[in-house]
């Protein structure tokens, strides 16, 4: 396993700025350093930020994101993710002519810009927001500013965010063109029994991008994921029961975003012995919590249309 550095030990080599708080909310402002220590505990006591200067926002999971995403990717994969994001905000902190800020809080209210920033809406965990005063601020992934700041897209083989699921024994790999441009995208998936990750890349610009991390729908002690293929403008994630017939497909459909389109379940039927094939459609937009996915989940089920089969 490689070893955790995150995130405080690659902060402790940069420095921050102090946060000046008012009341719930704290105002960003470059006036002078303070430790990653210091830092974290005045934004612990805060819901909200206000940033009024222009500058350069590296924001990072905080404790329970990463508790999250740990049991969404497995400890392992987590760490490799973690590491090359600890790599990239090394590189960006030495290629920039500023200091930057980092925080791992996920409103962010830019009031000159009338803009708030909410992590939730995004993607990615880690986060680059670039602001100039009079303009609105921009959102990239730590991949996407480094390329920025090399003054060119191109992404070298050893640097490349995709080649740490790659080489991740712990998850499978599917290509596919999921969104109908002729390009092959890949779906990486926790194997079952080490995690419930699924993560998508699609191919862009001749470098692939995540687009989503999320859950392959595995659950501990129950079903665990035993297929992934191509569905029209999408894709499918099979889930297996170890015995019996208990199946679910989950059909995601992409358009700009993942959608889970409709769930079909199989499942043995013991007063007939047949097979009930149950369909809804829960239209739950990703990404999203697992813990809320499941809830929804369940809540569409109730209402599933079911069949019985041979």
């Amino acid at each position: 396993m490689i070893k955790p550095i995150y995130p405080i030990t690659t902060l402790g080599i940069f420095s921050l700025f102090i946060l000046t708080v008012s009341c719930k909310k704290n105002t960003v402002s470059a006036a002078s350093a303070a430790t990653p220590e210091t830092v974290q505990k005045v934004m612990g006591s805060v819901q909200d930020t206000l940033v009024n200067n222009s500058g350069i926002y590296i924001l990072y999971p905080g404790e329970k994101e990463a508790d999250s995403l740990k049991k969404a990717m497995g400890e392992e994969q987590f760490y490799t993710v973690a590491d090359d994001s600890n790599y990239y905000m090394s590189e960006i902190s030495g290629r920039l002519k500023e200091k930057a800020v980092y925080t791992n809080l996920k409103t962010i209210r830019f009031p000159k810009e009338k803009f708030i920033f909410n992590k939730k809406d995004h993607k990615n965990n880690w986060i680059v927001i670039e602001y100039r005063e009079g303009n609105q601020p921009l959102v990239f992934s730590l991949v996407d500013y480094y390329n920025r700041l090399d003054g060119n897209k191109k992404k070298s083989s050893h640097l490349s965010a995709i080649d740490a699921y790659m080489k991740n024994d712990q998850l499978s790999m599917t290509t596919m063109d999921i969104n109908g441009d002729g390009k092959e995208d890949k779906i990486f998936s926790n194997k079952p029994g080490t995690g419930d990750g699924l993560f998508v890349f699609l191919n862009q610009d001749g470098g692939y991008t995540l687009e989503l991390q999320s859950t392959n729908f595995s659950q501990d002690g129950g079903n665990q994921v035993s297929g992934i293929k191509k569905e029209g403008n999408g894709f499918s994630v099979t889930t297996d029961f170890p015995k019996g017939i208990d199946r679910y497909t989950y059909f995601i459909r992409y358009n700009k975003n993942f959608v889970i389109d409709k769930v079909v379940h199989e499942i043995d039927s013991w007063q007939d012995k047949k097979v009930q094939i149950c369909t809804f459609n829960p239209k739950i937009v990703l990404p999203k919590p697992t813990d809320e996915i499941f809830s929804e989940l369940i809540e569409s089920e109730k209402k599933a249309h079911c069949t019985s089969g041979k």
